[in-house]
């Protein structure tokens, strides 16, 4: 896929998706090509680990292509990867107990949120480049990050983010904390960086 062809994707999912900066990203950074992109890596992640079942059935739900299309091609991306762990929290599903395995196979609900929403909700969660962790981290001051779907996070110090949509109960936006055992997972077009709570946008 061409830069242009690129933009051209990101360009229509604007304005399907009514994204406010998608299509206005930096142009985008060559990857390098190869069979091992993000989402191949990710199942091979979740084969051993059992933990991305709920962001894998998401990124297969209808409508998810464009998104899908940026995680699979050969730019250089992002990827803030929530645990199953974090999708649970999000969709109120009890978490197993202590001393429990984790069940064997798990499915995202497609109809729990509209497809844009969904698209929305995912794109949040990538950025553009082959950014690890002391790119998107800064150690002494927060850091504004703009995600693919044109809205920003800020990362903190303590390597902790701030999503446009994580709210308290008291109307507070706070800090979600990174899981770190599994920061830098390295794909052919980009870098994988696991957290423990879905960014809202």
């Amino acid at each position: 896929m061409s830069k242009k062809t690129l933009t051209a994707v990101l360009t229509a999912g604007s304005m399907v998706l009514g994204f406010s900066g998608a299509a206005q990203a930096k142009s985008p950074v060559p990857g390098k090509p190869g069979p091992d992109n993000i989402v191949a890596k990710a199942v091979a992640v979740n084969a051993d680990l059992g933990v991305f079942d709920y962001l894998i059935g998401a990124a297969t739900c209808e409508g998810q292509e464009i998104v899908v299309s940026i995680l699979t091609g050969k730019y250089k991306v992002k990827v803030l990867a929530p645990t199953d762990t974090a999708f649970r929290n999000l969709l109120g599903i009890p978490q197993p107990a202590e001393g429990e395995e984790e069940p064997s196979s798990e499915v995202f609900p497609c109809n729990a949120v509209p497809a844009e929403t969904l698209t929305s909700i995912l794109a949040y969660h990538v950025t553009e480049g082959r950014r690890f962790s002391n790119s998107v981290f800064n150690k002494n001051a927060p850091k504004m990050v703009e995600m693919l779907n044109g809205q920003y996070i800020v990362t903190n110090p303590g390597l902790t983010i701030t999503g446009n949509g994580n709210i308290d109960d008291a109307g507070n936006i706070v800090p979600v904390g990174v899981v770190l055992p599994f920061v830098n997972i390295n794909a052919s077009n980009g870098v994988i960086h696991v957290i423990d709570t879905v960014l809202l946008p």
